[in-house]
């Protein structure tokens, strides 16, 4: 039996090709939490007879199953109810699905857009196989195995054993479930396994890397029609043939003056690929891609030969709507425009990666994404365990580890938003495992060309990978003499927070509490001050604009040849308000206008210290002005 598994594979595409043959599995699924764990040895797969129903994609927890016992959010150290229910162990999952009557001749996939931990998976009770990366899109070949006529049981199995591969997801609380979409695709007998497109600028060109699987012998046959146009304009598309001696071809198609991908201008291609043999359509695909070089220039960072402004925003996985990395694209586009409108041009996923859905929206809206896949150790929190960066990449951990970063490199591979790694979070100056660093990053290179790479947010060193660095501005770039000539992002400026608002508790009616506001509330009941609440967060966001608009002014003005500032955060993160706007991406007092005086490409900038600008009645003050400016064009 042939039940080859494939990963990364695509899931809900942004883009469908007619050719295609996809069905969505997505919807009601029967579901059955196992306390216990006694599931395998009672052969639940054999039926899949459970009386509980759940929503698919979404996490378990999100959606009520489990009880209000409480749990530790893992760096703050609360203990509290941080999801519409606590449960950490297994659950069971079943759907039952029939097969579209023209695929009846075809060769079969199941594949899986991402589950939390780990999953095991059956179909009409045969195990087909497991998936220990949170990470990763998988999927397993059941040409064999499916029922042709008739239903077909599919029942997962969702464990604990990998929470740690999921390294921030966990941030907060212990969520779990089949967190993306669950689709079956149909193709021929061979079929295009991977399609990797590499833009040049320089080149003006589109380097289309195809690797196909199936019989050996089908290979000579095989034909792969390519066609290339933009997205936002008029052109007339290039149509390229690309023949297969073997299971990988590559093909360089000119594009003349190509549309460019950047911040303000986010020009996306499409792609279209259908694989042939003697004329029959064995399998299709389409992609979006876009022409962007990320480079650097002494100090400076720049995007397409011109230099740019780092302004980036941390995310601790704030999706309050669905706990889970949120999949809903339009949610996503009104969201990460928000950040545009607000000056912001670069997020950094602080040790997780988001789903493809978000950086569908941000390749659309023009952000640049800093994927954390802990290839060196994830920052995972506290516990007597472990302390920060785990797991580590020991030999108990660094196959999996670097098998989860290179699949989450090639899922990601198309997109230009996608086109920042980072190993590891804060460790300083000191080289932890040099050759593990150097090795990932020349494999890295190898899948994303484009990419800029650094071996950890928060230090340098010199014998270390980086395309640049993000560390301390006053720490004399680098934190040592080195006399590196690399761009320098200032680390984490400055976690700024203001007090809980309990006037958004209204809005948390998804999968996360308003856990945070309501420790603030209980506390203040107990006290006979919760009057005051309202009025308290109302003031203390104004405070903490003042403190955020005149120190993050200070450090771009103090630090004239920084390549840019990682603000912590753009947007509230439960329990930690520390955002210009909450959780879900609305206002708090400044608009976006106001903000982008303080986080624009183009900022006047005053000389006064952050504690002179109170004045008494009657001071003067004597200022000089300065102007930051890196405007396109």
């Amino acid at each position: 039996m042939d039940t080859c598994t494939r990963a990364p594979v695509v899931v809900n595409p942004v883009l469908r090709h007619d050719k295609e043959r996809r069905e969505s599995l997505d919807g009601n699924w029967h579901f059955r939490l196992d306390p216990e764990d006694t599931g395998l040895a009672e052969r639940w797969f054999e039926h899949g007879m459970f009386a509980e129903e759940i929503q698919v994609p979404g996490s378990w927890q999100g959606q009520g199953f489990g009880d209000t016992t409480l749990e530790t959010i893992w760096d703050f150290r609360l203990d509290v109810r941080a999801l519409r229910a606590t449960y950490t162990g297994t659950g069971w999952y079943s759907r039952r699905f029939t097969l579209p009557p023209r695929w009846q001749d075809a060769r079969l996939w199941l594949n899986f857009g991402g589950v939390h931990p780990t999953a095991q998976v059956w179909l009409n009770g045969v195990c087909l196989g497991e998936n220990h990366a949170p990470f990763v899109p998988f999927g397993f070949d059941v040409t064999d195995v499916v029922h042709r006529t008739g239903d077909n049981l599919l029942v997962v199995r969702v464990s604990e054993d990998d929470r740690a591969m999921g390294m921030a997801f966990n941030w907060q609380g212990n969520w779990s479930g089949l967190y993306r979409g669950v689709e079956l695709t149909a193709t021929g007998p061979s079929y295009l396994d991977q399609l990797w497109l590499h833009p040049n600028v320089d080149a003006q060109q589109m380097v289309v890397i195809a690797s196909v699987g199936g019989p050996a012998d089908a290979l000579g046959a095989l034909t792969l029609d390519l066609t290339v146009q933009p997205l936002s304009a008029q052109a007339e598309p290039i149509n390229v043939e690309l023949h297969f001696t073997s299971a990988c071809a590559q093909v360089e198609i000119p594009v003349p003056d190509p549309l460019l991908w950047s911040p303000d201008a986010p020009n996306l291609y499409r792609v279209d690929a259908v694989l042939l043999s003697e004329g029959q359509v064995l399998d299709a695909r389409t992609e979006r891609t876009g022409f962007v070089k990320l480079s650097s220039d002494g100090p400076h960072l720049l995007i397409n030969d011109e230099p740019y402004y780092w302004r980036g925003s941390g995310d601790f996985l704030s999706n309050p709507e669905t706990a889970a990395p949120d999949t809903d694209r339009a949610r996503w586009r009104r969201k990460l425009q928000t950040l545009r409108d607000y000056g912001y041009n670069h997020v950094r996923c602080q040790s997780y990666v988001y789903a493809p859905e978000y950086f569908d929206a941000a390749d659309e809206v023009g952000l640049l994404i800093q994927s954390e896949m802990g290839l060196l150790g994830a920052w995972s929190g506290h516990s007597q365990w472990h302390v920060y960066q785990w797991p580590q990449p020991m030999p108990d951990h660094y196959d999996a580890l670097r098998w989860q970063w290179n699949r989450v490199v090639e899922r990601d591979v198309n997109h230009p938003s996608a086109n920042m790694y980072c190993m590891s979070n804060e460790y300083g100056n000191t080289a932890h495992y040099p050759r593990i660093a150097w090795k990932g990053y020349h494999e890295t290179k190898a899948i994303k060309p484009t990419a800029l790479i650094i071996w950890t947010d928060g230090g340098y060193h010199p014998d270390m990978p980086a395309d640049f660095i993000n560390s301390e501005a006053g720490s004399n770039r680098r934190g040592d003499s080195s006399g590196a000539d690399l761009p320098l992002i200032q680390h984490e400026f400055r976690w700024w927070s203001s007090f809980p608002d309990v006037r958004n508790i209204r809005k948390f009616s998804g999968a996360i509490r308003p856990y945070g506001a309501q420790t603030a509330l209980e506390a203040a009941e107990r006290h006979g001050t919760a009057h005051v609440l309202p009025q308290a967060a109302a003031n203390s966001q104004w405070l903490q604009l003042i403190e955020m608009k005149g120190k993050m002014e200070a450090c771009r003005r103090d630090n004239p040849t920084m390549a840019g500032i990682c603000h912590f955060n753009a947007m509230d993160a439960n329990p930690s308000p520390q955002g210009v706007i909450d959780e879900f991406y609305e206002r708090k007092v400044a608009d976006a206008a106001t903000w982008c005086e303080t986080n624009g490409d183009t900022v006047v900038l005053s000389s006064l210290g952050f504690d002179d600008r109170v004045l008494a009645a009657g001071e003067q003050r004597s200022v000089t002005l300065f102007v930051s400016d890196f405007s396109h064009p």
